[in-house]
């Protein structure tokens, strides 16, 4: 069965609607109107179709999680620049970035999709140029609150674990770019693996 765009459909029952106040003759004095309008819209009713173009499917998966690419540039060297000052975070972002490097099946669906939505702190690519994973810190369970994580220095709040993802995300670029954001999204920090 093909699919009707609304629109086409509302347009023809209207036009289908009009048609039997058109086809009457007009009332004495409404001749000139009548004909004028019935110039513009006069359709027999046996002419009256939905025509729908077919329907196009387009299999957008092959957009949405791309199958996995090993690379090298993304294990895990000695610590990151600027330096993640949290010993447990940074363990979670090393175990995390092994596992994408070598493509070890991860436990939820989104981690490895395209992230398709523009954002300020992004450097500005291709479509699927970035990749999204979930960074589970451990002892952060859900319903834990913000708490303060220092990188190279600076101070930024993780966002508070609302659900069993958290607010925490790695972003990886080209396969060897990583930026982690602490707070889903809303600040990018750029980190380089020192070897």
């Amino acid at each position: 069965m093909r699919k009707i765009k609304l629109s086409l459909l509302l347009s023809s029952l209207f036009l289908a609607g009009l048609t039997p106040a058109f086809s009457t003759p007009p009332a004495a004095g409404s001749a000139r109107a009548y004909d004028l309008l019935a110039d513009l819209v006069y359709v027999p009713s046996t002419e009256v179709v939905a025509s729908t173009p077919a329907a196009v499917e387009t299999d957008l998966r092959q957009y949405d999680n791309p199958p996995c690419k090993p690379s090298q540039a993304l294990l895990p060297g000695k610590t990151f620049s600027p330096k993640v000052s949290d010993e447990r975070r940074e363990r979670a972002i090393k175990e995390l970035l092994s596992r994408i490097a070598v493509c070890t099946p991860m436990p939820y669906d989104n981690d490895g999709n395209v992230h398709s939505k523009p954002h300020a702190g992004l450097p500005k690519k291709p479509a699927g140029y970035y990749l999204e994973y979930t960074l589970i810190v451990p002892n952060r369970p859900t319903g834990s609150g913000p708490e303060p994580v220092v990188i190279g220095g600076v101070t930024y709040m993780a966002g508070p674990v609302q659900s069993f993802r958290g607010a925490e995300r790695l972003m990886i670029g080209g396969g060897r770019e990583v930026f982690y954001t602490p707070d889903h999204y809303t600040t990018f920090i750029p980190l380089s693996i020192v070897r």
